[in-house]
C-alpha cells in the first residue's frame, strides 16, 4: 500500500473517530427519549455527509497524489456537523461539541491558512440552523454566545496549529541529523572497505586466496588482512567485540597495527603490538575486546600462527582431514594476561588454511557442525574463491545478527606459465 504524503498524514485514521462519534451521534438521536430530530431532511443529509467523507478518506491512502482532497474532506466535515445540529435541535443541539475534532486536524495542517479555514468551519456550524430556518433569528444573547463559542474554538486552532509547526519543525531537525550521521556511517563503511586487501596481483608464487567481510550493519567489527612479507605471506582475521562505527575503528586500528608489524617473523609478537597500540590509546576492555588469528607462511610451507582467543581456523589437508588450529590464549584488550603463544606447523601444496568469524556460528547448530560445515564446503570445491562464494551464499539465506567474515588461503605447485591471478572477494 503506497504511503500517504504528509499533509495527508493518513487521513482514513483521522477520519475515522469523526465518522464514528456522528454515526453514534445519529443512533442516539433516533434511539434516545430526550434527543430529537427536528429536521429529518437535514438529519438525513448528515448521514449522506458522513458516508461520503469516510469514502473520501479512503482515497488519499490508496493515491497519495490525491492529497488535495483532504481541505475537501474536512469541508465535508463541517457542513456534515452543521447539519446534524441543525436536524437535531438547531442552538439547542448536544452535538455542536463535535466540531473540535475537524478544528484539531485542519489546524494541524502545514500553511497558517489552515486556522482561518478551521475558524471558518467553525462559523459555519454556528450560523447553520440560522440560515437554513430562517425564522429563527439569533438575539443579542445568542449572538454573544456564538461569538464566544467561535473564539474559543479559534484559539483551540491557533494552539494546535503552534504545536504541529513545532512538532514538525523538531522532527525535520531530527531527520536531518539522522541524515547527516547515516552519510558519516556510508563514509565510514566506504573506508572500511578500502582498507581491505585488494586485487592488485599474486601474493607469492603457489598461494591463492580469497576473503569476504559481510558487515551485519554498514560499518562492521570484523576484519581481514593479507600481505607479503619479505619469506611469505601474512595473513589475519580478526573480530572486534561488538558492532558499528565504534567496533570498525578499532578494527582499522588492529589491522593497521599489525600492518605496522610485517617485517617481525613472530606472529605473537604481532599480536603484542597490536595489543600494545590499544592499551596506548587508553581502549577500555569494555571496548577493545578483540579476538584474533593471525598466521605467517613461509615460501618453503612453514606455518606460524598466533591465536589471541580466535580459535575458528583450520587446515583442510590435501588428504581431506581436518587440522583445528587450537589456542587457549586470551583476546586482546582484557588487561589480564598479556602475552601470546606461536605455534608451528606446515601448510603443504593442496592444503587449505581457512578461518572465519563467529558469525558464520550463525549459519549452522553448534561450533563442531560449523567447522565440519566449512570443511564440508572447503572439500567440495578446494579453491579459495569457491569457499569464500559459498559462505557468503549461505549468509544471504541465514538470517544472522552477527558480522560474517572468512578467509581462506591455499597452497599449491604453479608451473611453469601458469598466469592464474589473485582471489579476492569482498562482500
Amino acid at each position: 500500500m503506497p504511503r500517504p504524503t504528509s499533509i495527508v498524514d493518513n487521513p482514513l485514521v483521522r477520519q475515522a473517530p469523526i465518522s464514528g462519534l456522528l454515526a453514534l451521534s445519529a443512533i442516539a438521536s433516533v434511539t434516545v427519549p430526550t434527543l430529537q430530530v427536528s429536521a429529518a431532511d437535514l438529519f438525513l443529509a448528515s448521514l449522506v455527509g458522513t458516508a461520503l467523507a469516510t469514502l473520501l478518506s479512503a482515497v488519499p491512502v490508496f493515491f497519495p497524489r490525491a492529497g488535495w482532497l483532504v481541505p475537501v474532506l474536512l469541508g465535508i466535515d463541517f457542513l456534515t456537523i452543521a447539519l446534524l445540529r441543525t436536524g437535531t435541535g438547531a442552538g439547542a443541539s448536544v452535538f455542536t461539541s463535535l466540531v473540535v475534532l475537524p478544528v484539531v486536524w485542519w489546524a494541524s495542517l502545514e500553511h497558517r491558512r489552515s486556522v482561518v479555514f478551521a475558524v471558518l468551519g467553525v462559523v459555519l456550524v454556528i450560523l447553520a440552523p440560522y440560515v437554513l430556518t430562517p425564522g429563527d433569528a439569533p438575539g443579542a444573547k445568542e449572538l454573544v454566545r456564538l461569538g464566544v463559542t467561535v473564539a474559543v474554538f479559534g484559539t483551540v486552532a491557533v494552539i494546535v496549529h503552534e504545536l504541529s509547526r513545532r512538532a514538525r519543525r523538531s522532527v525535520r531537525t531530527a531527520q536531518a541529523r539522522e541524515g547527516k550521521v547515516l552519510a558519516e556511517i556510508d563514509r565510514a563503511a566506504a573506508v572500511q572497505r578500502s582498507l581491505l586487501p585488494t586485487t592488485t596481483g599474486r601474493i607469492t608464487e603457489d598461494v591463492t586466496v580469497a576473503g569476504a567481510c559481510l558487515p551485519a550493519r554498514s560499518v562492521g567489527g570484523d576484519f581481514f588482512d593479507w600481505y607479503p612479507t619479505e619469506n611469505g605471506v601474512a595473513v589475519s582475521l580478526g573480530d572486534v567485540m561488538g558492532k558499528g562505527v565504534g567496533a570498525g575503528l578499532i578494527a582499522a586500528a588492529v589491522r593497521a597495527t599489525l600492518r605496522s608489524a610485517r617485517t617481525v617473523d613472530d606472529p605473537a609478537e604481532a599480536l603484542k603490538r597490536a595489543s600494545d597500540g590499544l592499551t596506548a590509546e587508553g581502549v577500555g576492555p569494555d571496548l577493545a575486546f578483540t579476538t584474533l588469528f593471525h598466521a605467517r607462511i613461509s615460501d618453503d610451507g612453514a606455518l606460524q600462527w598466533a591465536d589471541a582467543g580466535h580459535g575458528l581456523s583450520f587446515v583442510l589437508r590435501a588428504d581431506g582431514h581436518v587440522d583445528r588450529l587450537r589456542s587457549g590464549d586470551m583476546p586482546l584488550g582484557l588487561g589480564i594476561r598479556e602475552e601470546w603463544a606461536t605455534a608451528q606447523g606446515t601448510l603443504e601444496p593442496g592444503d587449505l588454511l581457512v578461518s572465519f568469524s563467529d558469525g558464520v556460528l550463525d549459519l549452522y547448530d553448534g561450533l563442531d557442525e560449523t567447522i565440519e560445515a566449512v570443511a564440508e564446503i572447503a572439500r567440495a570445491g578446494r579453491d579459495p574463491h569457491a569457499v569464500v562464494l559459498a559462505l557468503s551464499a549461505r549468509a544471504d539465506e541465514v538470517p544472522h545478527d552477527d558480522d560474517v567474515t572468512v578467509i581462506a588461503i591455499r597452497r599449491q605447485p604453479v608451473e611453469v606459465g601458469d598466469e592464474r591471478p589473485l582471489v579476492m572477494h569482498a562482500g
